[in-house]
């Protein structure tokens, strides 16, 4: 499985272009590495669940964009499969977290003045047979701590995000234990670190030490965010978990392994979640689910420039790339 190395079929000879879609940034949307992973992901699946196997080798089959007369390309369909684990649909889920908490922020900023922090809530690691329980435990603690007169004192609005991350270094005490961590975006008012309800890095993780109810003490970061706040939106919406973390490509028993554990861990979970202000901006805003809405239009921005024409990709595995159909 080395370099996702995958059966080669549809190796037709291909006339049609390949697929070059890059954003207003310069950077290449990375559709056909995704859609590998994605492969490999589905190979694991096939003693996992057959269903989402099924789902997953669909998932992202064709692309249908939108060419504007400037050349610039806007996804205009595409087939999702909503597998957790899946890279197509977790990439289009974090930009899409991404925009609404911008669209969530502006809206804010229009309201009244907000300082922000960057919060990170962390427990021991655990064995992959204890990482449901340990979800567990964390989303009780931050239901606990949010709860708290100290936490709706300080703080006005709040996002968190769940990562699980994976020890895959066969070197590592920790080799092929779990990670699960909240990133945290919290909205306070802009005297917060003059004010009597300002909290200490130190109280924070008193706080959420006890929330959790565990005898050790939880490592806690907590950063002010300094101007733009674009760099910790991108922070906080993250994966739940990256292809690097379940894709082993050495060892396909403990890949196998890993998707079984990840998928019957997030199965049925919220893992990301607004209250307070940042939850009153998101319904004014009438944002859909970031969790079971559209994975095609991410940026929830309505599109009002001219389309040229519509041009449609379809991935061929053999090529490991998307082309248009134009066949011999």
């Amino acid at each position: 499985m080395g370099n996702y190395i995958i059966n080669v079929t549809d190796m037709q000879e291909v006339v049609g272009a390949p697929l070059e879609d890059v954003s207003a940034s310069g950077r290449v949307r990375p559709w056909r590495w995704k859609k590998v992973a994605n492969e490999v992901l589905a190979m694991a699946y096939d003693t996992v669940d057959a269903d989402k196997a099924a789902r997953l080798r669909d998932c992202g089959s064709y692309l249908a964009f939108n060419i504007h007369p400037d050349g610039s390309k806007e996804l205009a369909a595409m087939v999702s499969c909503r597998v957790r684990l899946c890279p197509i649909c977790a990439w289009r889920r974090s930009l899409k977290v991404y925009a609404h908490t911008m669209a969530i922020l502006d809206y804010m900023a229009k309201q009244r003045q907000y300082s922000y922090v960057m919060l990170t809530l962390t427990v021991e690691n655990c064995a992959g047979d204890k990482l449901s329980n340990t979800l567990d435990n964390i989303f009780a603690a931050w239901g606990r701590m949010s709860r708290r007169v100290e936490f709706t004192r300080a703080v006005r609005g709040w996002y968190r995000g769940l990562e699980v991350t994976h020890n895959v270094d066969p070197h590592s005490k920790a080799y092929d234990t779990y990670h699960p961590h909240l990133h945290c975006l919290i909205a306070v008012n802009p005297s917060y670190y003059t004010s009597r309800n300002y909290v200490s890095q130190a109280r924070w993780t008193q706080l959420w030490q006890e929330s959790l109810r565990v005898d050790y003490t939880p490592v806690v970061d907590i950063r002010r965010v300094k101007g733009t706040t674009a760099a910790a939106i991108a922070e906080v919406s993250k994966y739940a978990a990256k292809e690097g973390d379940y894709i082993i490509p050495d060892d396909w028993d403990l890949t196998v392994d890993t998707v079984a554990t990840l998928d019957a861990a997030l199965a049925h979970r919220r893992l990301v979640a607004y209250g307070m202000d940042m939850l009153n901006a998101k319904r004014a805003l009438a944002l859909d689910d970031e969790e079971t809405g559209d994975l095609v239009h991410v940026d929830n921005q309505p599109d009002t420039a001219e389309v040229g024409h519509v041009v449609t990709y379809y991935w061929y595995t053999g090529y490991r790339q998307y082309y248009t159909s134009d066949m011999i």
